[in-house]
């Protein structure tokens, strides 16, 4: 099964047209051109992909990769956390 990280990095490239290769944990959303309103639109599809809720605190404006895959993992931990 694909990695959190793995699942992000292609979400984003097909989002954005972007090469999976330029995609790596420590690379700022900005630098890939994942402005303030395209995170907002992309925290949508986190949510269809992974079938999450976002928590309303969670911003991922002017973060890095890292940081959307630590917050979908903290969502996923919650909702398999509600459904025991």
């Amino acid at each position: 099964m694909s990695t959190t990280f793995d699942r992000v990095r292609h979400l984003l490239a097909s989002e954005f047209s972007l090469d999976p290769a330029r995609i790596a944990p420590e690379t700022p959303l900005e630098e890939l051109g994942v402005d303030s309103l395209a995170t907002l639109e992309f925290a949508f599809e986190l949510e269809e992909e992974f079938k999450i809720t976002l928590d309303s605190q969670a911003d991922l404006r002017g973060g890095c990769v890292r940081d959307v895959v630590a917050v979908v993992d903290t969502a996923v931990a919650r909702r398999e956390t509600a459904a025991q």
